[in-house]
């Protein structure tokens, strides 16, 4: 029987021989470094964009200009020229007695100077709040400490009542302002008026009496006193004018014989 021929071989397709090739890479390669350890590789964290946080110190207060003190009341106005009525709350201002030096030393303290308030609070319709000056000064403290008020327990918390009734102490002890005379701590005693100062009139001077220059003429024998004359005492008794004294009228000592001063006895 003649040979069959022989059967043609098969080729491998090329896209095997590229998988196979691969596969014996990544042989190579786990062979060289050697076998994965299985832990996961951390990836980077996305970016995040983050906001700043608000500060947690409270805001500054507003800086205000005091235009006007009455009492325990302060007008104040602030950059837009906005005026507002504040009450000082924990104070009494002097009035009656001790009231115009309070009123003129509240003036000259706080009038167009720049403050601040702190523990602003409204009550019954009025704003209440302790006023500050630029250097950190409490007007009530300082009235209290001058003696231009009294401490009053309204409005006011237990510790800031102590800092109050400290000042008021201090004040009483030195007897400064309403402690001191004429008040003496009594808001309704008036001031007592200091007594009138009475000039005495200066002594009237009392005019020396002049002494008499001594006459250079004669006496003639007895002055012309008047115009009446008589020529004996027959004339004068028959005139009603006897006895005639020294001085009056017809008197001559011609007509006195014993010289006493009659004529005409």
């Amino acid at each position: 029987m003649p040979d069959s021929p022989a059967a043609p071989k098969r080729r491998v397709p090329n896209w095997i021989k590229i998988v196979l090739a691969v596969f014996a890479v990544l042989f190579v390669l786990g062979a060289v470094f050697g076998k994965p350890t299985g832990k996961p590789v951390a990836q980077p964290a996305p970016a995040t964009t983050t906001s700043a946080s608000p500060s947690s110190s409270p805001p500054a207060e507003p800086v205000l200009r005091v235009i006007r003190v009455t009492g325990s009341s302060v007008m104040v106005s602030d950059t837009a020229g906005i005026s507002k009525t504040v009450y000082v709350p924990g104070i009494q201002p002097a009035a009656d007695c001790y009231g115009t030096e309070t009123a003129n030393w509240a003036t000259a303290f706080l009038v167009g100077k720049e403050v601040t308030l702190r523990s602003v609070s409204e009550e019954a319709g009025k704003t209440l709040a302790h006023v500050l000056l630029a250097d950190g000064t409490d007007y009530a403290v300082a009235a209290l400490q001058g003696g231009y008020a009294r401490f009053v327990a309204d409005a006011v918390t237990d510790s800031y009542a102590d800092v109050l009734r400290a000042a008021e102490s201090a004040a009483s002890a030195a007897k400064a302002g309403l402690w001191g005379p004429p008040c003496n701590g009594s808001p309704t005693t008036p001031p007592v008026a200091p007594p009138p100062v009475t000039v005495p009139p200066a002594p009237a001077s009392t005019p020396k009496p002049s002494t008499p220059k001594p006459s250079t003429e004669k006496p003639t024998e007895e002055p012309d006193i008047s115009s009446a004359y008589y020529a004996n005492c027959s004339e004068a008794r028959a005139a009603g004018a006897a006895p005639l004294h020294a001085g009056e009228p017809g008197y001559r000592a011609a007509l006195d014989r014993d010289k006493d001063g009659v004529a005409c006895e």
